[in-house]
């Protein structure tokens, strides 16, 4: 932990495909929530964000799809510390079929103290997986697409 992880800004930008998923405490793998994911084909998106002032801030989508049915995500997220912190929020959802909006709504942004997060572990060195245990204490592992 004094070392930190190595992870840094430009290793988390890409998309990551949810690969597997553990719930906190557990060394067995969540096989129903993994599979859905992987089903549903449930990405992270990480982007660098064109309009920060900051240099440590990302456009983030969290996003799930079933044929030309998708449900995203979209918000903003930063890097705290060595072993960094990914905190998160979403400003909006948005409901396609195909490249149709059906839905689009606006979200409250949470205090700062409520904020998601992801504690990164680990990355890989061809940045190609990516480890990090979220709020709620699971573990997820994603691989780049």
């Amino acid at each position: 932990k004094k070392e930190g992880s190595g992870i840094d800004y430009n290793n988390l930008i890409g998309i990551w495909k949810f690969e597997s998923v553990w719930k906190q405490n557990s060394n067995n793998e969540n096989i129903l929530a993994s599979s859905l994911l992987r089903i549903f084909s449930a990405s992270l998106d990480i982007q660098k964000d064109p309009n920060s002032k900051t240099k440590k801030q990302f456009l983030i989508t969290n996003s799930i799809q079933f044929g030309l049915i998708s449900i995203k995500f979209l918000g903003l997220g930063n890097l705290k510390g060595r072993q960094p912190l990914l905190p998160f929020f979403f400003r909006s959802i948005e409901l396609k079929a195909a490249s149709n909006v059906i839905f689009n709504r606006s979200l409250d942004i949470p205090e700062e103290k409520n904020k998601p997060f992801f504690a990164l572990i680990a990355i890989d060195e061809n940045q190609q997986w990516l480890s990090a245990r979220g709020r709620s204490g699971g573990l997820a592992l994603w691989l780049k697409d």
